[in-house]
């Protein structure tokens, strides 16, 4: 796990939110974290929660999805985009 990787998973964890598993996706552009959670576990998960968590990490800028994607019945996944292909910065108005 990489330190991006760790800082998010403690951060989560810290803030009572169960993370199963955490996946970095290299670009040549950016990096993408996917973000996998037990549906079971965090019924009452919102992706404004996740998006106060990451932001209050200071992890630098990222773009996060208005909604989960549920790849399987058991889990659901968040892919965060951090780095260059942000296209602004979380808490600063939009150009």
């Amino acid at each position: 796990m990489n330190n991006l990787e760790a800082k998010i998973k403690h951060g989560l964890a810290g803030k009572g939110i169960k993370c199963q598993s955490i996946y970095t996706v290299p670009t040549s552009e950016d990096t993408r974290v996917v973000i996998a959670f037990n549906s079971k576990d965090n019924r009452r998960l919102s992706v404004k929660r996740v998006e106060s968590v990451l932001s209050s990490l200071n992890v630098g800028d990222f773009k996060i999805p208005s909604d989960f994607q549920r790849l399987s019945s058991a889990f659901l996944h968040l892919e965060v985009t951090f780095g260059a292909g942000t296209e602004r910065s979380i808490g600063s108005p939009a150009s």
